[in-house]
C-alpha cells in the first residue's frame, strides 16, 4: 500500500463522516422543530376559555343609531342639532 492509495481512503472516509455529520444535524434540527411545534399545541393547562370583550364599548350602534345618523342633514340649524344630540344621547349612541 502506497501512501497515495492512503490518502485517498483517508479522503473518503473524511467525506463520508462529514455527511454522516450532515445528516445528524438535520436529523436533530428536524427533531427540535418538531418538538417546538408540539409544545405551542400543548394545552397549557388552563381549562376555562377566555373572557372577550367588545372592542368597542357602550357605543349602543344598532339599527336605530344607524337610522339616527342617516337623517344627518348639513343644513340643519342650531336648534335642530340640539335636538338630534339630545337624541343621540338619549339612545346612547
Amino acid at each position: 500500500m502506497t501512501i497515495e492509495d492512503v490518502a485517498e481512503k483517508a479522503d473518503a472516509w473524511s467525506e463520508a463522516i462529514k455527511k454522516i455529520i450532515k445528516s445528524i444535524t438535520a436529523a436533530g434540527v428536524a427533531l427540535a422543530t418538531a418538538i417546538g411545534a408540539l409544545l405551542m399545541w400543548w394545552p397549557s393547562g388552563s381549562t376555562e376559555t377566555p373572557v372577550t370583550e367588545p372592542l368597542l364599548q357602550g357605543t349602543g350602534y344598532g339599527p336605530q343609531c344607524s337610522q339616527l345618523y342617516n337623517t344627518i342633514d348639513i343644513t340643519w340649524t342650531e336648534s335642530q342639532w340640539v335636538v338630534w344630540e339630545g337624541l343621540k344621547r338619549d339612545m346612547d349612541c
